[in-house]
């Protein structure tokens, strides 16, 4: 354990005993030992990272098996009894991840008698006993941490488990405080934080920590060195605005969160009409402190001003504010009335200052939004978006974000793909540090490939957006691309931590089961997502019996027939064809895999999420040498990233 203090132990000792009450309830999980602690699900996460170096739910897990190992010696239960008790349905799974935990079967384990005077609960293993926190913790990760650092290398692989490892050219810009007498006013001091951000960004040098990933620790109560840690910088920018009459003061400090060491401090003073460029003095006084030597360009859009105009500008933050504000901040969720709400002052804004890009390219963001989401008719956001992001990239040949949006339009509403990555590509050479772009690009590649591209994208943006569920779960899609079933896995939980109810992500889960082998595992997770998203009743004792019956291939059988005969809303088992496909390619069906990749070719409506992504899934690796798979890729029109000769 990474326990430094008698309050981390504190602290430890009370989840502990929370979750020791809790045994035998499998369902007893993040959410309520959150709820029974009264802290929320992220700062949580924070406060058992930074304590034990281990995600909530590892935590959990490693209580039961702690307290399983010391039933199975002290007890004559059996092993089954034994998971059942310590909150396991399957005792399948509980005795892989007892192995997993100890390097023994529970079997073996049985045989070992306790020393004399030692106590297995994981909450006394503390810092004066560093070898067996050491044993215990290198069995936990070791498996993982394998994967993930013969792969990556370098800081990068670290950031996995135990956080980013700290950068020396690395900060993060912590949401300003609105000291401001009226609440309001909250929207101008996000909009100060996000522009010293926004100009942070262009210094190619400086690993610049995201928007999403800081205010998740906003209110976290961790110390600047935790937060440091927890999100592998070296340095941290905090301040403070207050907005009275017709005045602003703008105070910063820069911090060494290394040595806790304030390396700089400063305040500006500032009539509302004169506040546009101190965004840019800041972000230079950074460079300046941190000895970082900038180049000319760099320099340039540091000081760009997007607008001159002060009431386009105050616009344009309170539309950026009400745009952010719709999203949940790890976006798990999404107001319609707020993106709806930042129109009019993005709109504002364009009428005080008709060649403000930045406003056009908010426009068109929000716009996005709301055909992304279904909230208006696709056609008509995504055309707006495509208008507004071409009228802002007239404005300013320089605006990524605008480049970002647009080549997201052409990828996946226009089906103009390759111009699409190229605009993609643009918007993240104009800057680097935009996670986003980086992102977006990332899927792109899935797509065309190279999955090995893919790769080091989705890297950079992790990199940009540690704390971020999307991006999170991208990284696990990319893994089981590459066939790296462990890591893919290892991932899907860490994003399962930040967002529970996402349902791509326990597909996730299941496939890579699937590919590890872990059956009953796979088959407990399709009575998961069956019961947990079908608004209709489905008899889970189907799976069982399917499983049963035939294994894996009952199991898919049993999706197959519900596919076919009696789908339920639940996104893989709703009749849509392309997913018939891929679980008939699973099973290693030729000829039923190119008839449903065919059907879903003539649907009005065909599933491109997955669809567009079949020339590089692994699932359809088996066709390659099929001429019937090479024709329904032609027609899909991805011919051109389709290799010339058979592989």
């Amino acid at each position: 354990m990474n326990t430094n203090s008698s309050t981390d132990q504190l602290f430890i000792d009370h989840l502990t005993s929370i979750v020791e009450a809790n045994l035998s309830d499998e369902n007893f999980g993040v959410s309520n030992l959150a709820t029974e602690m009264n802290i929320s699900r992220s700062n949580l996460y924070f406060k058992v990272k930074a304590a034990t170096g281990k995600s909530v739910s590892s935590f959990i897990r490693d209580i039961r098996l702690h307290n399983a190992k010391e039933l199975l010696q002290k007890s004559n239960k059996t092993i089954s009894e034994v998971a059942y008790e310590v909150g396991f349905g399957s005792p399948t799974y509980f005795s892989h991840c007892f192995h997993e935990l100890f390097g023994s079967t529970p079997g073996e384990v049985r045989k070992i008698k306790p020393a004399a005077g030692i106590e297995n609960n994981i909450a006394e293993t503390t810092e004066p006993q560093p070898k067996k926190t050491q044993r215990i913790y290198r069995t936990i990760f070791f498996s993982a941490l394998v994967f993930i650092l013969l792969f990556l290398g370098g800081w990068f692989g670290v950031s996995r488990m135990n956080g980013p490892e700290q950068n020396e050219l690395s900060i993060v810009v912590l949401p300003f405080k609105n000291l401001s007498d009226d609440d309001a006013n909250q929207y101008f001091a996000d909009g100060i934080t996000e522009d010293i951000l926004n100009n942070l960004y262009w210094i190619t040098s400086l690993r610049v920590v995201s928007r999403t990933s800081s205010e998740l620790v906003q209110n976290s109560e961790l110390t600047v060195r935790e937060i440091a840690k927890q999100l592998g910088v070296r340095y941290i920018l905090e301040g403070s605005v207050r907005k009275y009459a017709d005045n602003v003061r703008i105070n910063v400090q820069l911090i060494d969160a290394k040595d806790d060491d304030h390396l700089w401090s400063d305040y500006y003073d500032r009539q509302i009409d004169n506040v546009i460029d101190v965004q840019g003095k800041i972000a230079l006084q950074v460079a300046n402190k941190l000895k970082m030597v900038l180049s000319e360009s760099e320099v340039i859009n540091i000081e760009k001003i997007e607008t001159r105009n002060a009431k386009a500008y105050d616009y344009y933050l309170q539309a950026r504010f009400l745009l952010h504000q719709a999203n949940s901040i790890q976006r798990t969720g999404f107001t319609a009335e707020g993106v709806k709400n930042s129109i009019p002052y993005y709109e504002k804004a364009i009428a005080e200052d008709s060649t403000f890009a930045e406003a056009y390219a908010g426009l068109a963001n929000a716009s996005m939004q709301l055909s992304a989401w279904g909230i208006i008719r696709s056609s008509d956001g995504f055309m707006r978006s495509y208008e507004f992001s071409k009228k802002a990239i007239e404005l300013d040949p320089e605006c990524a974000e605008a480049y970002a949006i647009l080549g997201a339009f052409l990828v996946w509403a226009k089906r103009d793909i390759s111009k699409g990555g190229e605009t993609l590509l643009k918007s993240i050479e104009l800057n680097p540090n935009f996670a986003t772009a980086r992102q977006w690009y990332a899927q792109y590649l899935m797509i065309t490939g190279p999955v090995s591209e893919s790769r080091h994208q989705v890297n950079r943006a992790v990199e940009l957006e540690p704390y971020f569920w999307v991006v999170k779960n991208l990284d696990a899609w990319i893994a089981y691309f590459e066939k790296d079933y462990n890591r893919s896995l290892a991932v899907t939980e860490e994003a399962h931590s930040f967002n529970p109810a996402f349902a791509s992500n326990l597909w996730l889960f299941f496939l890579n089961y699937v590919k590890l082998n872990r059956d009953e595992e796979a088959r407990d997770m399709l009575k998961n997502i069956v019961t947990r998203f079908s608004n209709n009743t489905v008899d889970t004792l189907e799976i069982d019996a399917a499983f049963m019956a035939k294994g894996m291939p009952g199991l898919f059988n049993w999706m197959i027939d519900l596919n076919k005969n009696h789908p339920i809303r639940v996104e893989g088992l709703n009749g849509d064809y392309f997913y018939l496909a891929w679980w008939y390619a699973i099973l290693g069906d030729a000829d039923q895999t190119v008839y449903w990749l065919e059907q879903n070719l003539t649907y009005k409506r065909p599933n491109y999420h997955f669809f567009n992504l079949i020339i590089n899934h692994p699932d359809f690796e088996f066709l390659h040498n099929d001429p019937r798979f090479a024709e329904v890729v032609k027609k899909l029109g991805l011919e051109e990233y389709w290799p010339k000769e058979p592989v």
